[in-house]
Formats: C-alpha cells, structure tokens, sequence
C-alpha cells in the first residue's frame, strides 16, 4: 500500500516535533524538576511520566522522558528530549511572528533546550494547542519556540499567551508555504509548496509552473490549505473552494504523476526532487478542474484579483468567533486608549443573518464607538451579497454577539486576536 493510500485510508502522518527555549539556563530540565512542573498543571492530566534510557548515538542528546496525557477526552504520547542548544542554528529558521530581540539573545545562550514529538489525534488544532500546552508547562517563561515541521521560529510570549488561552491559535500556525522561483528565457518560473501538513493527516499541497499570479495564488492554496487542516479532500475527486461568478472548484494529483509533464530543471521539477533522501514526501498538485477538464491554477490570475469569496469551514468560523471574543477585552482596551488616534483604526467582522435560509453573512465594519454594554456603532465596508436592507457604507448600531473577528490598524503594524499580546507586552 503507498504512502498516499495509507494517509487516506488509516490516516498515516509524521509525529509533530516542536522545541521550547528557557532563559538565562533557569530550567534544570532534570526529571525531577519537569515532574513537579507536569504536578502544577491543570491543562491536561498526566497519566504517566518516566524517564527513559538514551539509546541514540547521537552526542547532543543528553534524556528522554515518555509522558502519557488525556487532553479533552483523548491520550496522547508525548517524547520528550534534553538536547543540547549547540546543535542547532536558529538564525536558520524563518520567523513567523515578532520575537523580542533580548529574547533572541537569551535563546541563543540556553545551553539546552526541550524537544517534544507527538502524534496529532483528529483534533488538529486541538493537538497543536496542547503540544504549546504541554512545551509551556515544562517551560513557563519561554524566549522561542522551534516548529520544525514548517521550519519556522514561534515568539515564545505568544506560545506562553496562547496556550493559557481556551481556543487553539489560527490553522496559520500550522503550516507554512514556500515560494521558489527561477528565471528562464527572461521568465519567473514559480513553484509554490507548504511543509507542515504531513502531521495533519494529509498531503502536502503545491502549485507548479506558475508564470503569473503568485500573489493571488498563494492566497488561494493558503485558503485551501485551512480547508484541508479541517477536512482533507480526496485525490482525483474535486473539490469547492468558493466562487468568483462561478464556482472554483480544484482537484489534487500526486506529484509523481504529473512532474514529468513538466521540465524538469523548473523549480519543482524532477531534477529538484530526491525522494529517496525524504525530502519529498506525499504531496498534491493542485490543479483547476472545469467541466471534467484540469487547468493550470495561474488561468485564474485574472478572476482571482475581483476579490474572491472563499468559503470557510464552519469550524473555523466557530474558532475564529471564539478567539475574537475572548481576546475582545484586548481589542476593547485598545480602543480606549487609541481610537481617534491619527493612523489607528478598528475593524471587527460581524455575522449578520441572511435574507433566504440559514446562516450568516460575515461583514467587515469599521468601528466608530463601544457603548458601556458593549453595543456597537459600526460603519459597514463593503456590500452585502445576501442581506437586501444593508449597503456599503451604513452606519449601524449592533450588539457585540455577532462578533467573527477583528483587526487592529496601527500605524505600524496591525494586531489580530492572535497577536495583540504584543501591544500590551
């Protein structure tokens, strides 16, 4: 049975492996000092906690516990590795959110640091949100935090903020996506791919052969990508995506399929891929599919600037929903003391119900005032589609209960519910 069948049917994917740096070489990393940490924690109940014989070869490896949980109904193994902090290069990881630049320092000095492996449930975000649970409980006052399965550098004053948190952190955490290009005959050739979703539960996605619409595309595999973290599609069977005056529908193929169909010196293409080395594992070119026809997704380039509508998995709506609530004092308190402020602006997107049927319509408005009872005065930004008494450019009274998201425009950054730690670090 290949790789991909597994994925499909058994749900094969690779362990999450994730690091966690101290500071100032505080944290022990002993057993009995990870022990009396794993006793104050109310997150997750520890069924089991042991150290275990290093057998590894490897030098910088200095323990290893095995740590059993229940976390929402489900167990979990946790791996954990004392390694020395020698072994690796941080400035060889992408950064993915601000890191303070003493924390950046204080990493750099740890003389060790604390691996964790693990294998996600179903429950994606739910898995990674106690993997950051698990990483801060050991180490409470975190300076980084290694993900290497997208190769990328995590704050750790957001990972010790997000894991108190009660809703797991964006699907955007998860994965990353890669854009190489070369230029040939006066061309840039892209090839667009993501790392992190193996753990998922699903194949790696990717985009070849992109002549133009880099930008557009890279939003469209990026809303793909969040779909599949929730519910990976089939290979061969299409999938929507969303429409723009006309549905977007997509399919996935293996990789070994198509790439000969290519040349082989693109990015991407066959002279690039070593799968014997591992460096290329299941993954799926995405490709238009119309009227029982596959196209290349740069056909779209076009249609894929007239603003899109790409559909959202309930369960992200519901996560996103929850997350701005329980960041909303944040945004509250922001507003406070800012708005009115030259070059500060507060969006929040809110559900409104639509005309016909079930469901909502999720708008973005501009908000101008926050009453005593948290009622909003709103100014609607764009155009309803579903809602007939609405237009752009309404001014509204709302209350706060159909809260979706919200953003923060500063005059040098924006904060989302997921990083408005920083403006009140």
């Amino acid at each position: 049975m290949s790789l991909y069948d597994q994925i499909a049917t058994e749900g094969l994917r690779l362990p999450s492996e994730m690091g966690i740096f101290g500071r100032n070489n505080q944290n022990t990393l002993s057993f009995e000092y990870l022990h009396n940490q794993l006793k104050n924690t109310k997150d997750f109940e520890v069924v089991s906690f042991e150290e275990e014989t290093v057998e590894s070869d490897n030098p910088a490896l200095k323990k290893q516990f095995a740590l059993n949980i229940v976390y929402k109904n489900n167990a979990y193994e946790v791996h954990l590795y004392v390694v020395e902090s020698s072994v690796l290069n941080l400035d060889n990881y992408a950064r993915i959110n601000h890191i303070d630049p003493n924390d950046w320092e204080l990493a750099k000095n740890e003389s060790f640091y604390l691996e964790s492996s693990m294998y996600f449930s179903t429950h994606i975000l739910e898995s990674f949100h106690l993997q950051l649970k698990v990483l801060t409980a050991l180490v409470p006052n975190p300076t980084v935090l290694v993900d290497f399965m997208p190769a990328r550098l995590l704050s750790g004053q957001w990972a010790k903020v997000a894991s108190k948190l009660i809703t797991p952190p964006s699907p955007h955490y998860i994965y990353t996506i890669h854009g190489v290009y070369d230029e040939i005959d006066g061309e840039k050739t892209y090839w667009l791919h993501t790392h992190g979703l193996h753990r998922c539960g699903t194949v790696e996605l990717e985009m070849i052969d992109i002549k133009n619409g880099v930008n557009e595309l890279n939003g469209l595999l990026d809303a793909m990508v969040s779909k599949f973290i929730y519910e990976p599609a089939p290979e061969n069977e299409p999938f929507n995506m969303g429409f723009i005056g006309y549905d977007l529908n997509f399919v996935w193929m293996r990789w070994e399929d198509v790439v000969t169909n290519y040349p082989a010196a693109i990015p991407g293409g066959l002279q690039e891929r070593t799968p014997e080395e591992g460096n290329y594992g299941p993954s799926g070119v995405v490709y238009l599919h119309e009227n029982n026809e596959i196209y290349p997704p740069d056909v779209l380039t076009e249609d894929l600037r007239e603003n899109p509508i790409y559909f959202i998995k309930n369960e992200e709506t519901e996560r996103m929903s929850a997350l701005a609530y329980e960041q909303y004092h944040s945004f509250k308190k922001a507003f406070q003391q800012q708005f009115g402020q030259e070059n500060w602006r507060f969006l929040m997107k809110l559900g409104l119900p639509i005309d016909e049927g079930d469901g909502n319509e999720h708008l973005w408005f501009d908000v101008t005032a926050i009453d005593e009872d948290d009622t909003l005065q709103v100014t609607l930004l764009n155009q309803p589609y579903q809602i007939e008494k609405y237009n752009q450019n309404d001014v509204l009274t709302l209350p706060l209960k159909h809260l979706t998201d919200w953003v923060i425009y500063a005059p040098e950054k924006s904060f989302t519910p997921d990083s408005i730690y920083e403006l009140f670090a």
